[in-house]
């Protein structure tokens, strides 16, 4: 499966492909949480605990749902003590704050390097959506599900929504430059930038478990964002996004 610059499909544990090559630093938690002695050895090693309390509340939220998981599930999966692993988070909420994180980095990343990008506006904005559903169909998890869980508790999901905001924000920008240079129609950007995102978030959701659609991520991918682009060109002759 391809993977987009800077993105580690192995990373979120079990063995599950399409999540993000690192964590997000919570700096002043790393600094004053040591950590307590595991249970048991955990197959990942000693490494960081955080780490192996993200990677196994993943795999348990791919295989079981978010609200299902209990801490303690958690705690047993990354070979912790239930009471060792408030020591590296409060609450399930935190685990999946650090996930929401990467969820959003990944995408942000990605607009962010096609803003700056030289080419065309249309293979830019191609490169982002197909990019971005091919990450989205690596998720082992349901990203709607998580969404409707921060939308129920919005002050634990604070720089969630804000990264959100941001994504918004930039992946309309790149709208907008394509409207105002004339390669595309005269479309309102910040709706546009809105259905884009909830497009490439649709497909993970019935593309979900990977090869059970009967297309590969990479069929899936190119598809929607050759589907995305051309529908918003002002060209009636589009270049060939794909090559």
């Amino acid at each position: 499966m391809f993977s987009p610059p800077g993105i580690n499909r192995n990373t979120f544990g079990g063995g599950a492909p399409g999540t993000v090559a690192r964590v997000p630093g919570d700096a002043a938690s790393a600094s004053r949480r040591r950590g307590r002695p595991r249970t048991r050895e955990h197959p990942g090693g000693e490494g960081d605990p955080r780490e192996a309390i993200v990677a196994a509340a993943s795999a348990l939220f791919a295989a079981h749902g978010v609200e299902a998981v209990t801490m303690a599930q958690i705690a047993e999966g990354s070979g912790l003590q239930q009471s060792s692993i408030y020591y590296w988070f409060r609450s399930k909420s935190e685990i999946l704050g650090s996930i929401l994180e990467r969820v959003n980095r990944i995408p942000l990343s990605i607009v962010e390097r096609e803003r700056t990008a030289a080419g065309p506006l249309a293979e830019r904005l191609h490169r982002l959506v197909r990019e971005d559903v091919l990450t989205l169909c690596g998720f082992p998890f349901d990203i709607n599900e998580i969404h409707r869980l921060a939308l129920r508790s919005p002050g634990d999901f604070t720089a969630y929504w804000e990264e959100r905001r941001r994504l918004d924000d930039e992946v309309e920008a790149l709208v907008a430059e394509g409207v105002a240079s004339g390669e595309l129609r005269p479309v309102d950007p910040r709706l546009t930038a809105r259905s884009l995102l909830a497009a490439d978030e649709a497909t993970q959701n019935w593309f979900r478990p990977a090869g059970a659609s009967g297309y590969t991520a990479e069929q899936v991918a190119d598809h929607v964002a050759d589907l995305a682009v051309r529908g918003l060109l002002a060209s009636p002759e589009p270049p060939n996004l794909l090559q």
